[in-house]
């Protein structure tokens, strides 16, 4: 078993893992934080689109169905919700279904092969998704990929720290796991940048706080704070958006 951190989802791509292998997406701040809060709230599913338009076909298409979304930290007119992970942590999400577009991270989604085990991480649900993950990749002999979204394609400090805390759990749990030079590089940071002080550096974090969401950023830095995890489970045919849903948690 090999585990890699790829910094951003082009990375991952020009690597050309199996589809037997399993993946953890990290858009630290604040998607995979915000779908993590989601499912803590009881929420059916969330269909991850990769543009605002087809988010807004979807909801169409689809009505009843909340609309979330930002581009650039800022809600998006005419949407229920932004990308909140404080506002989704107080809300009754009881069984519903909701649409979800970012600027990074649902999009990183798309460029995981469609059919692997593909899971949203973040600090919030570190232990959890880490844990999930080897048990797949235990049981089916393969490897494990964390996938940073990256911004804008660039790297992501804040994202790439988040990697290097995930690999560190996944070592705790996987002693003998062979690991790339990429996760010593991740874990080096996550050494040099750990939560709160992180957020310092980031230009997510900045453009959040400038959009008066500093709360936000707090809500990010939490460590082992839930156990959701939000699996990829595949595409509806008639929006074409990724389908993604709270997984069970299975025995090791």
């Amino acid at each position: 078993m090999e585990l890699y951190v790829h910094m951003s989802p082009a990375d991952a791509v020009a690597a050309r893992p199996s589809d037997e292998d399993v993946f953890i997406v990290i858009d630290v701040i604040r998607a995979t934080t915000a779908l993590t809060a989601i499912f803590d709230r009881g929420a059916q599913c969330v269909f991850a689109a990769d543009t605002v338009e087809q988010a807004r076909t979807a909801a169409r298409l689809k009505p009843g169905r909340l609309l979330c979304g930002e581009r650039h930290a800022r809600a998006l007119p005419g949407f229920d919700y932004g990308n909140s992970p404080v506002q989704f942590s107080h809300s009754d999400l009881k069984n519903r279904e909701l649409i979800l577009t970012t600027t990074n991270g649902t999009r990183a989604f798309y460029a995981c092969p469609e059919h692997s085990v593909c899971l949203a991480g973040c600090f919030y649900n570190a232990r959890a998704v880490t844990a999930y993950a080897l048990v797949h990749a235990r049981r089916q002999e393969s490897n494990i990929h964390i996938v940073c979204a990256a911004e804008h394609g660039r790297f992501a400090l804040d994202d790439t720290v988040c990697a290097g805390y995930l690999a560190q759990e996944i070592q705790n749990q996987q002693p003998d796991i062979i690991t790339h030079e990429s996760v010593t590089a991740a874990r080096g940071l996550y050494g040099l940048y750990s939560p709160p002080d992180l957020a310092t550096y980031c230009h997510s974090a900045r453009q959040v706080i400038d959009s008066g969401l500093g709360a936000d950023i707090d809500f990010c830095m939490q460590q082992n704070g839930s156990d959701s995890i939000a699996r990829l489970v595949g595409k509806e045919a008639e929006t074409g958006l990724l389908i993604l849903e709270r997984a069970h948690q299975i025995a090791g």
